[in-house]
């Protein structure tokens, strides 16, 4: 039996941390909220609604945060790591675990409404439309939940684990699986509209835009493919493994790399228009803020970039490595760090900052 935990942890907002933020002449500004500690290490990507902020950490629990502050509403306890990053369909919550199980939680309160099992781990972070909950596990397996009840509308199986997430369009949902293939379901009935073969896994979502979907592979390679057929528009060889999910804006995609880079490239042919290079390898998926691209590496630092030349324009170092997206929500920004409690003092997995013009 789950067990709903309330709970406050130690969270500090201190001014002082602001030494920590190395900004350039830009004409925006990141400034330091809160941090929050949590007792285990944070892989997932925050979700913000209704002024709560949720992640899931690697002490088994999914944590509601209040977004102001940073104080812990409540936690839910699950019986393994949540790498999910929840989504809210209509008035649940709902996410996965590695515990196998595919969870819905009244977001205010925390409790439990119902829970699906799986095969196998579920890692990645599940996709919702119209009361509908798709997610994938590494059981080989990719699953439609009515959001409701928990209800199996389909399911569909792949030769692979599926440990990333999911992209939608109005009639299908798209996703990448360890047996190195893309594939494109039809939302109502599971069926097979088409499948695209890579030469490695893919462990990030895709990102669909007007007809074309982009993901990157762990064969070193980012492709675009055509939304209704799978067939592949262009191949973009970047040198090194890609776990991140593209974030395209305009004509621009932006995705980071194994080899520590955070690229742009042509939506039209993949052709590179700058690189920016970090410390470390870049499994933070990018997201984009006005004109700045902000994103995390595994050199433990947050950055952000002018998404039109690839200068920094700001920087924040954590203890440890940030695997996960950030998130921007209205004028803030929040991420998370997988820094672990030593004997040295008291660390802190998730961050705030504002975002403003100067």
């Amino acid at each position: 039996m789950k067990r709903l935990l309330l709970a406050c942890t130690l969270t500090v907002a201190l001014s002082g941390c602001a030494s920590r933020i190395a900004t350039s002449d830009s004409p925006y500004e990141i400034a330091f909220r809160w941090e929050h500690s949590i007792s285990d290490y944070v892989r997932s990507r925050p979700l913000v609604w209704g002024g709560t902020v949720y992640v899931g950490a690697d002490d088994n629990a999914l944590h509601a945060l209040e977004a102001g502050q940073g104080e812990e509403i409540w936690s839910y306890l699950t019986e393994d790591n949540i790498t999910s990053s929840p989504v809210v369909v209509g008035d649940t919550l709902c996410f996965g675990s590695w515990d196998g199980n595919v969870y819905a939680l009244n977001p205010t309160s925390g409790e439990l409404r119902w829970s699906y099992p799986t095969g196998g781990w579920v890692s990645g972070s599940p996709a919702a439309g119209e009361d509908i909950v798709y997610i994938g596990s590494h059981d080989h397996f990719f699953y439609a939940l009515w959001a409701a009840d928990g209800v199996l509308m389909w399911r569909t199986r792949t030769m692979g684990p599926i440990s990333g997430g999911v992209a939608l369009d109005d009639t299908a949902v798209y996703f990448g699986s360890m047996d190195n293939y893309v594939y494109a379901l039809d939302r109502i009935d599971g069926s097979l509209r088409w499948r695209t073969r890579t030469r490695g896994d893919i462990l990030g979502a895709p990102t669909v835009v007007e007809g074309t979907v982009y993901v990157g592979s762990c064969d070193h390679h980012v492709y675009a493919l055509d939304a209704s057929t799978g067939e592949v528009r262009w191949v973009k060889d970047v040198g090194a493994a890609v776990e991140t999910t593209p974030a395209v804006v305009g004509n621009t995609l932006y995705v980071g790399t194994n080899g520590g880079e955070l690229l742009a490239l042509s939506t039209r042919n993949g052709a590179r228009s700058w690189a920016f290079q970090a410390e470390a390898i870049i499994r933070s998926s990018p997201v984009i803020w006005r004109d700045l691209v902000i994103f995390g590496s595994d050199d433990h630092n947050a950055y952000a970039l002018d998404r039109k030349t690839g200068e920094e324009v700001w920087k924040y170092t954590t203890a440890k490595a940030i695997v996960a997206a950030p998130t921007v929500s209205g004028d803030a920004l929040y991420f998370c760090s997988s820094d672990q409690p030593g004997p040295y003092g008291v660390l802190k997995q998730v961050h705030a900052f504002s975002l403003a013009e100067r």
